[in-house]
């Protein structure tokens, strides 16, 4: 994919009083609008070929982000729900006419960053210069917009805005891809380089590449414990609470689910009955079956007293360090009777489904996970899976900043384990339950985070879990 926008953006019509902040922010709208074009072409006039239209966007669109102070994470977090039309970061949802250009830009960014991941981290280092400084173009529009944002949140203290004013300067922000002539995919692309740039501080080594500087490596070595850094190492954190935790917008009443089923088979009858279900996926489940799978597996069944604790915690089927419970359950509901088609997150305290997204999602479910994809061959370890009849789609989502809150470089080992925890819970419930069930690690993480809406840096998924009937083998693992 190639950028094919015009080097002369059309003139800017004056905002109307219906546009991005409402009445109270059309006098900083329209001076910003009217200064915005001769700073946009200082960087954009001179970007004659497609490669070089793209860096100029891409440096556009990371002035902005820089202009808005945002922490690393929370940059990241900005960029790739930008380039997401199902999670525009401000509770707003976007045509779905445009969730296949952004998928083909995030994949045009993907290949155009891995073929040359050098050259992109080099990018990032000197951009970021440029709009730090004063007479360069990205400096001139840096300083511009970190005044527009100023402005924007004084309205917003006053009380003069209509929405956030983070989230008016993102919609101001698009509004100038847009009139630079980028298409939804073309936008797409550019923020997910961006943020692949900002997150790859060097190139990555080799896949399978073993040594004392492989990434794996590292982290185990670096978040051992030991007895002289202890105490610097010991949870400082108190408490589950919700920072670090990426916020889902829920949109619609909670759906209560069915709790405990008294009638599960033994413990030792459904180790030895687990297996990992190949074949052909059908349904339908039972609101029921969806029920008592969720509390036996994750749900908050019973308090327990600590000792030195001022108060209870809440506990579930799986241990957590610290009950923390870093995981989340989302679960994709196509053929669930009882529940309306679409995307849920499991409420563990009140076993209930909360609604995030009533679209179908099994287009854009099947490629993302090889396993699933019917263009791609059945790999040497497992078989091919029909999943255009699947049920329900769970998926095991770590709140990677929320638990590192707590427990630093340990956090990943911890959200892993828990995820191993919860995993195995799926499987036994499942048998009992008499469904067959399979979990998948192997998908393309970021297409799937963006279909869940996930930022991927904040909360990204562990886990894809496939629940139902299957007609054809089961494999033996």
């Amino acid at each position: 994919m190639t950028l094919t926008a015009s080097a002369a953006p059309p003139e800017t019509p004056p905002p109307a009083a219906g546009g991005p902040g409402g009445p109270g922010a059309a006098g900083v709208v329209q001076r910003h609008l009217a200064a915005a074009p001769e700073l946009e072409q200082a960087v954009w006039a001179a970007a004659r070929s497609a490669p070089a239209r793209l860096r100029a966007a891409a440096g556009l669109l990371l002035a902005a982000v820089l202009a808005t102070g945002l922490d690393w994470a929370s940059s990241l977090a900005w960029l790739r729900g930008d380039a997401d039309p199902a999670d525009p970061g401000d509770g707003m949802r976007v045509p779905t006419e445009e969730a296949a250009p952004a998928a083909e830009g995030r994949v045009a960014a993907e290949s155009a960053f891995l073929r040359n991941e050098a050259e992109w981290t080099n990018w990032c280092r000197r951009t970021r210069t440029e709009a730090g400084t004063a007479g360069t173009g990205l400096g001139e529009w840096h300083a511009h917009l970190a005044g527009v944002l100023a402005d924007l949140r004084r309205l917003d203290r006053a009380g003069r805005l209509d929405a956030p004013a983070g989230s008016v300067f993102r919609r101001l922000v698009e509004l100038h891809q847009r009139r630079l002539g980028l298409t939804p995919a073309e936008r797409a692309q550019a923020s997910w380089l961006v943020s692949l740039a900002v997150l790859r501080t060097a190139p990555r080594g080799p896949f399978f590449a073993d040594g004392p500087e492989a990434l794996d490596r590292r982290l185990h070595e670096e978040a051992k414990y030991a007895p002289a850094t202890i105490l610097d190492q010991m949870p400082d954190l108190v408490g589950a609470g919700t920072e670090g935790r990426q916020p889902l917008p829920v949109r619609g009443a909670p759906l209560p689910l069915a709790g405990q089923h008294a009638d599960l088979p033994g413990l030792a009858q459904v180790l030895l009955a687990r297996r990992s279900a190949y074949g052909t996926y059908q349904g339908p489940l039972t609101a029921e079956e969806l029920g008592r799978l969720l509390y036996h597996s994750a749900a908050v069944t019973a308090e327990k007293a600590m000792p030195g604790a001022e108060a209870s915690l809440r506990v579930r089927p799986h241990p957590s360090g610290g009950s923390r419970y870093p995981l989340r359950l989302l679960a994709y509901c196509h053929d669930v009777q009882g529940v309306p088609r679409g995307l849920y997150l499991h409420d563990p305290d009140a076993h209930a489904l909360l609604p995030l997204d009533a679209r179908d999602l099994t287009g854009e479910l099947i490629p993302a996970v090889p396993a699933t994809d019917p263009r791609l061959p059945a790999t040497k370890a497992g078989g091919k899976i029909d999943a255009a009849g699947c049920p329900l789609w769970l998926f095991v989502v770590a709140d990677l900043t929320y638990q590192r809150l707590h427990y630093g470089l340990r956090s990943y080992r911890l959200v892993l384990l828990e995820g191993g925890h919860v995993a195995q819970n799926l499987s036994l419930v499942s048998t009992g339950l008499g469904l067959s069930s399979v979990g998948l690690c192997g998908f393309y993480d970021d297409a799937l985070h963006a279909a869940l809406g996930l930022d991927g840096v904040n909360s990204a998924v562990l886990y894809t879990y496939l629940v139902g009937r299957v007609s054809g083998p089961a494999t033996p693992d």
